[in-house]
């Protein structure tokens, strides 16, 4: 039989807003996981509610936690925004966050950047993940001494991360594949433009969008993958290649960044408005396209968000408490509902 005062206490909503100094709105908010509160307030909210359930007091520490954010540079506004909403988090009075671009697509650069961490004070680290080896043998590097790495937007295989933050990018990937599917209903030719195979994210987007074609819009063939380098200039020319090459081609799905390169080649040959074009990122640039027809369809995931669950995660690593990374939802924009999305 078990013992009642063995049972862990659960605190009441009114408690926690005592303790924690905010109204019983916000912290139904931060327990329904809600949006409109900030990280720091969330942070006060989780640890007043420990304190209550767990009977330990709310410990402080004498100097705020120190997190290192590594970003792509050049990588287009989604990646400088989620920067942005880092910078702005950066303001919490617990930790202190510090944002670095690295050279795009440069593995070597960026575990170079991972390993220059250790001994510099530096107390857990975000970065978007190269799917290399060096990288991955920085991680386990910085692991054995007890300095958290968590990847954002695109994952990285090994055991030694303290997490991802992202969405689910094979069910993004056959997001595109269904709707491609429902939008284009006569035989023809489609073709799948990426970053190149150094970003998972973009290899899971293409493994779904492939895998629900040929299960269920077999008259719809992928002809190829076409590499941009995940580069406006670079995605240009490989759709002004493939328009030349394939003149019974009917879509288009864009995995990574540099939409506009893609923009561009359907404008110039006077095609944006027979071509089913999918990309991901709803930015000022990609509004754009939805509202002139360049455009169908965005699969969109909100960056102030991911920013937010990542210091979130980390600090809660560091102070040894429990928290449960949700996937960022995968939104599905268009011209007709984009009013009130967040850019980024």
């Amino acid at each position: 039989m078990t013992n009642p005062d063995q049972l862990k206490r659960r605190a009441r909503i009114a408690e926690i807003a005592r303790l924690a100094g905010v109204g019983t709105a916000t912290v139904d908010r931060v327990l329904n996981d809600r949006p409109n509160v900030s990280p720091a307030t969330r942070q006060r909210v989780e640890q007043a509610k420990a304190a209550i359930e767990t009977g330990e007091p709310i410990k402080s520490r004498s100097r705020p936690w120190r997190l290192k954010v590594f970003l792509p540079g050049e990588a287009g506004p989604s990646t400088e925004y989620l920067a942005a909403c880092f910078q702005e988090f950066g303001a919490r009075g617990n930790a202190t966050i510090e944002c670095v671009f690295t050279k795009k697509m440069e593995p070597a650069v960026l575990a170079r950047k991972l390993q220059a961490c250790a001994g510099q004070g530096i107390d857990a680290i975000a970065f978007q993940a190269l799917d290399d080896p060096r990288v991955r043998h920085a991680v386990e590097e910085l692991a054995h001494l007890d300095i958290p790495c968590l990847t954002l937007i695109s994952g990285l295989e090994t055991p030694a991360l303290a997490g991802f933050v992202g969405m689910d990018n094979r069910a993004a990937g056959k997001t595109a594949g269904y709707l491609m599917g429902r939008f284009e209903r006569q035989k023809g030719a489609v073709a799948v433009v990426s970053g190149g195979q150094i970003y998972r994210v973009h290899e899971d987007r293409e493994m779904g969008f492939r895998a629900c074609l040929r299960r269920d819009f077999p008259h719809l063939e992928v002809v190829s993958t076409y590499s941009g380098h995940d580069d406006i200039d670079g995605n240009y020319t490989e759709v002004r290649k493939i328009l030349e090459s394939k003149p019974d081609l009917i879509g288009i799905y864009n995995v990574g960044g540099g939409n506009e390169g893609i923009a561009k080649a359907l404008r110039e040959a006077g095609r944006q408005h027979e071509i089913t074009f999918f990309g991901h990122n709803l930015t000022p640039k990609t509004q754009g396209y939805l509202l002139d027809g360049t455009m169908d369809l965005v699969l969109h995931q909100n960056m102030k968000r991911a920013a937010g669950r990542a210091v979130d995660a980390l600090i809660a690593r560091l102070e040894n408490r429990s928290y449960q990374i949700r996937l960022i939802p995968t939104e599905i924009i268009t011209r007709e509902n984009m009013m009130g999305a967040t850019f980024g």
